[in-house]
């Protein structure tokens, strides 16, 4: 989580996962892009105006040139004659060269940039990208990879641009068959076809894009639109496999809080590494998308005992935290997902249990920790995280006498509509988890968990549940004095509504 610019999601767990990352809009087989470069005084998508989109870009991908961007762009003028691109992508920008009187000019390079003259009126550029030389180089799914000719890469790994404006980007797409367009990016509001939009401020960790021959399908439920692009080399899983992947996360989801209140989400999936479990990542800036690499020779069969589909689109539905508090987030996607799963029968309570059990005392404090605030490990990010979750879910369960659990919480948030391209402070988290369940008990555990150390007995905590783990099985004793809690916990009617 939190590996890339803006609000980026990754979710790396361990090799042997326990069981605990708006508008994607399909550009499809659009018509064979003709005729020649625009002359030095055309506009890329009419006259940028003040007040009017800042920056504009035009793009073409596919035949002839395969695996190539051509990039035109038009940008008002800038506190600054710089244009830059990210530092990995330096290498695969070619012929950058800007608009004169009559022609181009090729724009000298400067470090990590090219110097343009930007500053008085604007500039027009244009140059090329090497996409699919990008992806087999940088290998990365936060700057760009490749699934056979399929490539995904976010709009900054390919995006010049100069100094921060105010304002929105622009872009649009056109491809030509059989390659296809998809972003997590909204479309215009002006309503243009191919043409995507976002805030200058949300460029940094704007959403996935994939281009290439990928198969595209949606899925509908209860008012909440997947689009998912498919790259099909080396996937063992078929299309239809896919969509049922998403489908049991999105209805596990949709079961813990009522609904999937997110409009529309883009899912990419492509085959992952051999040998390699299932990875993902989610960013959200500008709307959002997964990306999924499905584990080696994954098939339908394992569909049902994944997890990080489910763990991804929780990321989804939550508004994004700072760096600070990765282990927040990760660690509700971490103790929500297994619930979730549990109270549609995709996993067992004593599956469940026996996980947290085995897998919480990684995220227990080692000698010299700081409060899971200052301590960014992988055992304090993601099962400190989820020890957090699971205390505060008890916590609130004493002392509301039941009524009252996490799931009220975090309904709370879902309903103020803010999802992961909204950037939340923590204390605002906490007052609107806290107001839902009319208690501080998530303010408390932050200031005695987050903010220091804390101490937490683990065999007095699972003694009071009724969990015991013994010779590799669970045992649950109903006897317990918080075994009520831990009853409710993934029974099924505590779930609301229907996929």
């Amino acid at each position: 989580m939190y590996e890339r610019r803006g609000h980026t999601l990754q979710c790396l767990r361990r090799a042997v996962p326990s069981s605990f990352l708006l508008l994607a809009a399909f550009a499809g087989c659009a018509a064979r892009v003709s005729g020649a470069p625009l002359a030095a005084g055309d506009p890329v998508r009419g006259e940028v105006r003040r007040g009017d989109v800042p920056w504009q870009y035009e793009i073409r991908y596919g035949a002839p040139h395969e695996g190539e961007l051509e990039i035109e762009a038009a940008f008002a003028k800038t506190s600054s004659d710089e244009l830059r691109i990210d530092e990995e992508s330096v290498a695969f920008v070619g012929d950058l060269a800007y608009a004169v009187a009559g022609g181009w000019r090729p724009a000298p390079r400067d470090g990590l940039g090219w110097q343009v003259p930007c500053r008085q009126a604007g500039c027009r550029v244009r140059y090329h990208f090497a996409l699919r030389e990008a992806a087999d180089q940088l290998d990365a799914v936060d700057t760009a990879i490749a699934s056979g000719d399929v490539v995904v890469a976010p709009p900054p790994t390919w995006l010049v641009r100069p100094a921060f404006q105010t304002g929105s980007f622009r872009f649009r797409v056109r491809t030509s068959p059989p390659s296809r367009f998809a972003t997590g990016i909204r479309q215009s509001p002006d309503g243009a076809a191919d043409t995507y939009e976002a805030p200058i401020d949300a460029f940094e960790g704007a959403s996935f894009a994939v281009f290439g021959p990928f198969h595209a399908r949606v899925l509908e439920r209860g008012g909440a639109r997947f689009d998912i692009a498919i790259a099909p080399h080396a996937l063992a899983l078929t299309d239809d496999d896919v969509v049922a992947w998403t489908a049991t996360a999105v209805d596990a989801i949709s079961r813990y809080y009522g609904r999937f209140a997110v409009p529309r989400t883009l899912v990419i999936v492509h085959a992952g590494r051999p040998r390699e479990p299932t990875r993902g990542e989610t960013l959200g800036d500008g709307g959002p998308a997964v990306l999924l690499g499905a584990a080696g020779g994954m098939v339908r069969a394992a569909i049902r005992d994944d997890w990080v589909m489910t763990h991804e689109l929780l990321h989804v539905t939550l508004p994004s935290l700072s760096r600070r508090h990765a282990w927040l987030g990760e660690g509700l996607a971490s103790y929500v997902e297994p619930i979730a799963r549990a109270r549609v029968g995709q996993i067992t309570p004593e599956k469940f249990w026996h996980d947290l059990v085995d897998g919480i005392p990684q995220g227990l404090p080692m000698p010299g920790d700081q409060g899971l605030e200052r301590t960014h490990t992988w055992g304090r990010t993601y099962w400190g995280g989820a020890l957090f979750c699971l205390l505060a879910d008890v916590g609130i369960r004493e002392q509301t006498a039941n009524a009252r659990s996490l799931d009220d919480a975090l309904r709370a948030i879902v309903a103020t509509g803010a999802d992961v391209e909204n950037l939340w402070d923590i204390e605002h988290f906490l007052d609107v988890a806290d107001g839902a369940t009319g208690t501080r008990v998530l303010h408390d555990l932050y200031r005695d968990l987050a903010l220091a150390p804390g101490r937490v007995d683990l065999r007095a905590l699972w003694s009071g549940l009724g969990v015991r783990v013994q010779g590799g099985r669970v045992e649950l004793d109903d006897a317990a004095p918080q075994a009520f809690a831990r009853r409710a916990m993934t029974l099924p009617n505590q779930g609301q509504g229907s996929p």
